[in-house]
């Protein structure tokens, strides 16, 4: 019995239990800049894309005085 899972949904659990256990290694590291690079590839990219943007402006103009 064969089970195929998509590389991006097992980088995105790796991703999950690094966060849960708080436990940062080389491999950690590796594992989450893959499921970036892997992310930005998907329909989901302009979603990050603009709201990592509205983030930083509001925190940009609450900041600046």
């Amino acid at each position: 019995m064969n089970v195929q899972l998509p590389f991006l949904f097992i980088l995105a659990l790796a991703a999950w239990f690094i966060v849960r256990n708080l436990r940062l290694r080389w491999w950690a590291v590796a594992a989450l800049v893959l499921l970036g690079f892997y992310l930005a590839d998907t329909s989901a990219a302009p979603l990050i894309d603009n709201t990592t943007h509205d983030g930083v402006n509001i925190i940009n103009k609450t900041t600046t005085k």
